[in-house]
Protein backbone atom coordinates (compact mmCIF):
# COMPACT_ATOMS: atom_id res chain seq x y z
CA UNK A 1 0.00 0.00 0.00
CA UNK A 2 1.40 3.39 -1.01
CA UNK A 3 0.18 6.23 1.21
CA UNK A 4 1.14 9.61 -0.09
CA UNK A 5 0.13 12.93 1.34
CA UNK A 6 -0.30 15.70 -1.20
CA UNK A 7 2.19 18.49 -0.69
CA UNK A 8 0.31 21.62 0.26
CA UNK A 9 1.25 25.07 -0.87
CA UNK A 10 2.98 26.50 2.20
CA UNK A 11 3.12 30.01 0.80
CA UNK A 12 0.56 32.35 2.37
CA UNK A 13 -2.32 33.43 0.16
CA UNK A 14 -1.54 37.08 -0.59
CA UNK A 15 -3.33 40.03 -2.16
CA UNK A 16 -1.88 43.00 -4.02
CA UNK A 17 -4.78 45.43 -4.51
CA UNK A 18 -5.09 48.88 -6.01
CA UNK A 19 -7.50 51.38 -4.46
CA UNK A 20 -8.18 54.58 -6.37
CA UNK A 21 -10.58 56.91 -8.16
CA UNK A 22 -10.31 56.38 -11.91
CA UNK A 23 -10.25 59.55 -14.01
CA UNK A 24 -9.18 61.69 -11.03
CA UNK A 25 -5.51 62.05 -12.01
CA UNK A 26 -3.25 61.14 -9.07
CA UNK A 27 -6.16 59.83 -7.01
CA UNK A 28 -6.27 56.96 -9.54
CA UNK A 29 -2.68 55.84 -8.87
CA UNK A 30 -3.57 52.64 -7.01
CA UNK A 31 -5.98 51.51 -9.72
CA UNK A 32 -3.62 52.41 -12.57
CA UNK A 33 -0.56 50.83 -10.96
CA UNK A 34 -2.39 47.58 -10.22
CA UNK A 35 -3.55 47.51 -13.86
CA UNK A 36 0.14 47.41 -14.84
CA UNK A 37 1.00 44.85 -12.16
CA UNK A 38 -1.85 42.58 -13.30
CA UNK A 39 -0.18 42.23 -16.71
CA UNK A 40 2.77 40.43 -15.09
CA UNK A 41 2.96 36.72 -14.34
CA UNK A 42 2.52 35.98 -10.62
CA UNK A 43 2.79 32.81 -8.56
CA UNK A 44 -0.50 31.02 -7.84
CA UNK A 45 -0.71 32.19 -4.23
CA UNK A 46 -0.63 35.87 -5.30
CA UNK A 47 -3.82 37.68 -6.36
CA UNK A 48 -3.43 41.06 -8.07
CA UNK A 49 -6.76 42.90 -8.25
CA UNK A 50 -8.43 46.29 -8.44
CA UNK A 51 -10.29 47.10 -5.21
CA UNK A 52 -11.49 50.52 -6.40
CA UNK A 53 -15.08 50.13 -5.30
CA UNK A 54 -17.01 50.64 -2.06
CA UNK A 55 -15.60 49.39 1.25
CA UNK A 56 -18.50 47.00 1.87
CA UNK A 57 -17.89 45.19 -1.42
CA UNK A 58 -14.17 45.11 -0.69
CA UNK A 59 -14.83 43.62 2.74
CA UNK A 60 -17.03 40.86 1.25
CA UNK A 61 -14.31 40.01 -1.26
CA UNK A 62 -11.73 39.83 1.55
CA UNK A 63 -14.05 37.53 3.54
CA UNK A 64 -14.47 35.24 0.53
CA UNK A 65 -10.76 34.95 -0.21
CA UNK A 66 -9.28 34.71 3.32
CA UNK A 67 -5.90 36.19 2.48
CA UNK A 68 -3.04 35.89 5.00
CA UNK A 69 -1.27 38.97 3.67
CA UNK A 70 -2.30 42.10 1.79
CA UNK A 71 -0.61 45.06 0.14
CA UNK A 72 -3.02 47.90 -0.68
CA UNK A 73 -1.64 50.39 -3.19
CA UNK A 74 -3.27 53.82 -3.17
CA UNK A 75 -2.77 57.58 -3.12
CA UNK A 76 -3.98 60.12 -0.59
CA UNK A 77 -3.55 63.72 0.50
CA UNK A 78 -2.01 63.61 3.97
CA UNK A 79 0.15 66.76 3.97
CA UNK A 80 3.42 65.05 3.04
CA UNK A 81 5.71 66.00 0.18
CA UNK A 82 3.61 65.82 -3.01
CA UNK A 83 4.75 62.98 -5.25
CA UNK A 84 6.37 61.02 -2.38
CA UNK A 85 5.83 57.30 -1.72
CA UNK A 86 5.23 55.75 1.72
CA UNK A 87 4.98 52.14 2.92
CA UNK A 88 3.23 51.39 6.21
CA UNK A 89 2.01 48.41 8.20
CA UNK A 90 -1.73 48.87 8.81
CA UNK A 91 -3.14 48.38 12.30
CA UNK A 92 -6.81 49.12 12.89
CA UNK A 93 -8.56 49.72 16.19
CA UNK A 94 -12.20 48.68 16.31
CA UNK A 95 -14.62 51.57 16.59
CA UNK A 96 -17.44 51.74 19.14
CA UNK A 97 -20.70 50.61 17.51
CA UNK A 98 -22.27 54.09 17.35
CA UNK A 99 -19.24 55.43 15.52
CA UNK A 100 -19.01 52.35 13.33
CA UNK A 101 -22.58 52.96 12.15
CA UNK A 102 -21.39 56.28 10.73
CA UNK A 103 -18.54 54.43 9.01
CA UNK A 104 -21.07 52.02 7.47
CA UNK A 105 -23.21 54.91 6.25
CA UNK A 106 -20.17 56.39 4.54
CA UNK A 107 -19.15 52.98 3.17
CA UNK A 108 -22.67 52.35 1.90
CA UNK A 109 -22.57 55.61 -0.04
CA UNK A 110 -19.70 54.23 -2.14
CA UNK A 111 -16.82 56.33 -0.82
CA UNK A 112 -13.53 54.85 -2.08
CA UNK A 113 -10.78 55.23 0.51
CA UNK A 114 -8.20 52.84 1.89
CA UNK A 115 -8.82 54.06 5.48
CA UNK A 116 -12.51 53.23 5.14
CA UNK A 117 -11.70 49.80 3.71
CA UNK A 118 -9.35 49.06 6.60
CA UNK A 119 -11.88 50.06 9.27
CA UNK A 120 -14.78 48.11 7.71
CA UNK A 121 -12.69 45.00 6.97
CA UNK A 122 -11.22 44.92 10.49
CA UNK A 123 -14.65 45.30 12.09
CA UNK A 124 -15.88 42.22 10.22
CA UNK A 125 -12.60 40.35 10.86
CA UNK A 126 -11.78 40.21 7.14
CA UNK A 127 -8.55 42.19 7.21
CA UNK A 128 -5.49 39.97 6.73
CA UNK A 129 -3.27 39.79 9.80
CA UNK A 130 -0.31 41.15 7.84
CA UNK A 131 -1.54 44.20 5.94
CA UNK A 132 0.56 46.92 4.33
CA UNK A 133 -0.41 50.18 2.64
CA UNK A 134 1.79 51.55 -0.14
CA UNK A 135 0.64 55.11 -0.57
CA UNK A 136 1.67 57.98 -2.83
CA UNK A 137 1.11 61.55 -1.75
CA UNK A 138 -1.10 63.14 -4.40
CA UNK A 139 0.73 65.70 -6.55
CA UNK A 140 -2.14 66.79 -8.80
CA UNK A 141 -5.80 66.58 -7.72
CA UNK A 142 -7.52 67.79 -10.88
CA UNK A 143 -9.83 65.44 -12.73
CA UNK A 144 -8.64 63.67 -15.84
CA UNK A 145 -6.98 60.56 -17.15
CA UNK A 146 -3.46 59.45 -16.26
CA UNK A 147 -1.01 60.38 -13.54
CA UNK A 148 1.13 63.45 -13.00
CA UNK A 149 4.77 63.12 -14.05
CA UNK A 150 6.00 62.74 -10.41
CA UNK A 151 3.57 59.89 -9.69
CA UNK A 152 4.21 58.22 -13.04
CA UNK A 153 7.90 58.18 -12.10
CA UNK A 154 7.10 56.21 -8.90
CA UNK A 155 5.95 53.06 -10.74
CA UNK A 156 9.39 51.33 -10.80
CA UNK A 157 9.55 51.63 -6.99
CA UNK A 158 5.93 50.41 -6.68
CA UNK A 159 6.85 47.39 -8.81
CA UNK A 160 9.94 46.71 -6.71
CA UNK A 161 7.90 46.74 -3.47
CA UNK A 162 5.12 44.59 -4.98
CA UNK A 163 7.68 42.00 -6.12
CA UNK A 164 9.34 41.94 -2.68
CA UNK A 165 5.93 41.52 -1.04
CA UNK A 166 5.07 38.67 -3.43
CA UNK A 167 8.38 37.01 -2.55
CA UNK A 168 7.28 36.96 1.09
CA UNK A 169 9.31 39.86 2.40
CA UNK A 170 8.17 41.18 5.77
CA UNK A 171 8.77 44.92 5.74
CA UNK A 172 10.24 46.68 8.77
CA UNK A 173 8.23 49.86 8.33
CA UNK A 174 6.25 52.30 10.48
CA UNK A 175 2.73 51.43 11.56
CA UNK A 176 -0.24 53.26 10.02
CA UNK A 177 -2.80 53.24 12.81
CA UNK A 178 -6.34 53.82 11.61
CA UNK A 179 -9.24 54.41 13.93
CA UNK A 180 -12.63 56.06 13.85
CA UNK A 181 -12.61 58.84 16.44
CA UNK A 182 -15.49 61.05 15.40
CA UNK A 183 -18.46 60.40 13.12
CA UNK A 184 -17.65 61.21 9.51
CA UNK A 185 -13.88 61.34 9.95
CA UNK A 186 -11.25 58.62 9.68
CA UNK A 187 -8.17 59.55 11.64
CA UNK A 188 -4.86 58.05 10.56
CA UNK A 189 -1.64 58.56 12.43
CA UNK A 190 1.86 57.29 12.03
CA UNK A 191 3.34 55.50 15.03
CA UNK A 192 6.63 53.70 15.31
CA UNK A 193 5.97 49.97 15.62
Amino acid sequence: MNLQTPVQNLQPKSLIAGVGHRFWRDRSAGALWVDQLAKLEWQKHITVDDYSFGAIGMMFRLQDELFSRALFITSEVRGREPGSLHLYRAVVEKSPMDQFQTVMNEAGSGVIAVDLLLVVAEHFEALPEETYVLEAEVFEEAGGDGLSVPLEALYPRVLEIALAFAAGEVFDVPVLQTQRLTPGMVVTELVRG
